[in-house]
């Protein structure tokens, strides 16, 4: 299916990716993605560990079922109709899952070895770790860094794209909390400065379906993520992100 042409009598689908439309609107579909991933989050924190187990197995058969129906599905496809699918993003998020994106035109050998591979897990669920291991910096010495002299320069629910001490950080506030992530989407390094906010969930503005928790930088329903850095607001109001330093994720503890 890797070929992007298709015959004469193909049907020509909508270009428009709204054009597409099931039951919901793509912001509700991403408005839905955040809902389960928060369904997700709040499963892993259950204090029952044998319903929780019993729950991720079924969902793994749920995912197993899905797997073979879609893989079936796509090979009764014509060619050049999977490409024309998958610019809608609900569709595009489910192929993706399952590892039946289309492939790639050929691209030039440095733009390929510059883009990191991204691959989702069998199922669509991550889970959620609670302390995150990150690949060690060339560091001089951890030390704080001003963001912002007064907090209330940023809104609850608004982001913004700051340098810091030369590194490019996107500063999140969800209510009176403040998180602060590499400004780089995991699938290519784009800006993530246009992107939106809904509770602790960022939508990529680059790539629909793509999904980050602000707490801990992970992709959500999906392999990669972003690093993350300390956040303090100091007595006199000021946010301060800490560079070269190891970062704990804040997740609820029970």
């Amino acid at each position: 299916m890797s070929s992007t042409s298709k015959p004469a009598d193909s049907e020509e689908l909508p270009e428009n990716p709204q054009a597409l439309i099931g039951f919901m609107t793509n912001d509700e579909w991403d408005e839905l993605l955040c809902y389960v991933n928060e369904l997700i989050q709040e499963m892993e924190e259950l204090p029952l560990p044998e319903v929780k187990d019993k729950v991720f197995e079924l969902l793994a058969g749920i995912d197993t079922i899905h797997r073979e129906g879609l893989w079936r599905l796509v090979r009764l496809f014509k060619e050049g109709v999977l490409e024309q699918v998958v610019t809608d993003p609900a569709i595009h998020t489910l192929m993706e899952l399952y590892d039946l994106l289309p492939a790639e035109p050929e691209q030039d050998t440095e733009q390929i070895a510059d883009k990191p591979k991204v691959n989702f897990p069998n199922i669509p669920i991550k889970v959620i770790p609670m302390e995150k291991e990150q690949t060690p910096k060339t560091s001089m010495y951890p030390h704080w860094v001003p963001a912002l002299n007064d907090k209330e320069d940023l809104l609850p629910g608004a982001l913004r794209a700051l340098e810091v001490d030369d590194q490019l950080i996107l500063l999140c506030r969800v209510k009176d909390e403040f998180f602060a992530l590499a400004n780089q989407c995991a699938q290519d390094g784009a800006s993530l400065e246009q992107s939106t906010l809904n509770g602790y969930t960022l939508s990529c503005s680059n790539h629909p379906g793509c999904l980050y928790d602000v707490r801990q930088g992970t992709r959500i329903a999906g392999m990669g993520e972003i690093d993350c850095y300390p956040v303090k607001v100091t007595d006199g109001g000021s946010v301060m992100v800490g560079i070269d330093m190891d970062f704990t994720p804040r997740l609820p503890t029970f």
